[in-house]
């Protein structure tokens, strides 16, 4: 990583409607601030109201009626206590995916499928937060040791609640998402006949031909058909495709690829599209 790039960093993922979101994800510097500022709302209204519990029952005349009072008091306070800690985050992310700190700082709690998360995996990422502060369990999370080296060693910087949840923390407002690729003109029946019924890829091989798929209008005809040439042969050989024209092999088997799982037809008897 050069020196001055930004910790947060940008992901992909595909919904199983096969729409795929970019997001970015918010790194440790950014995530700490919305918690310290977290931290100033939920304690700070804490404190307001343990003064005015506290300054009811000096009104009191009698002494009974003063003692019971500031029993209720002590009582209220650490009611509030115990909701600041535990469920003011639980359940403001499980309400609405954020808080007041992570919103003024444009975060979202999603999961890791891109969905958002409910009060389940709030509670779960919250109540392991004091996992996360270890050792250092006084300083409220603000020297989260173990956090901070969970985020150093994962992809999505998540920490301990993070993966035991299995969520991921992102800027929403820099996700957008990407159109799906279409195959067009849509496949010949002799294509199909020669196409395997099941064509799987794994995660590179996706990326890299759709990759392709996307910049190839920019490519001249010269250069398209020696990356294609790259990887068409190989994967036509294997899933049964003539690589005569690779640009057309890799677009039949990403578009198979593509629409594995799906209750509708796929996306190349649908809706013509930019690519072939």
């Amino acid at each position: 990583m050069e020196p001055g790039t930004p910790l947060d960093t940008d992901i992909a993922i595909e919904t199983p409607e096969h729409i795929v979101f970019r997001h970015r994800v918010a790194g440790p510097a950014r995530r700490l601030l919305a918690y310290l500022l977290d931290l100033v709302i939920c304690y700070g209204v804490l404190v307001v109201i343990a003064l005015v519990a506290f300054v009811v029952p000096l009104g009191a005349t009698e002494a009974a009626a003063k003692t019971e009072s500031l029993g209720a008091s002590v009582g209220l306070v650490l009611v509030m206590a115990f909701a600041a800690q535990w469920l003011y985050f639980a359940v403001l992310e499980g309400w609405r995916g954020t808080t007041p700190g992570k919103a003024a700082f444009g975060l979202r709690v999603l999961t890791t499928t891109g969905r958002p998360i409910g009060f389940r995996e709030a509670a779960l990422r919250n109540v392991l937060r004091a996992a996360d502060a270890l050792p250092l369990t006084y300083t409220a999370g603000c020297l989260s040791i173990a956090g901070l080296a969970s985020m150093a060693l994962t992809r999505h910087f998540q920490r301990l609640g993070d993966l035991a949840a299995a969520t991921i923390v992102v800027l929403p407002n820099r996700a957008r998402a990407v159109v799906p690729l279409v195959l067009w003109p849509p496949a010949e029946p002799q294509e199909l006949a020669r196409l395997a019924e099941v064509v799987r890829l794994d995660a590179d091989q996706r990326q890299s031909i759709e990759m392709f798929l996307r910049r190839r209008a920019q490519l001249g005809p010269a250069r398209e058909l020696e990356l294609a040439r790259m990887i068409a042969p190989a994967l036509g050989a294997r899933f049964g495709v003539p690589s005569a024209d690779p640009s057309r092999t890799l677009a039949l088997l990403y578009d198979r690829a593509a629409s594995a799982g799906r209750d509708d037809a796929p996306p190349s008897s649908r809706t013509p599209g930019s690519w072939r």
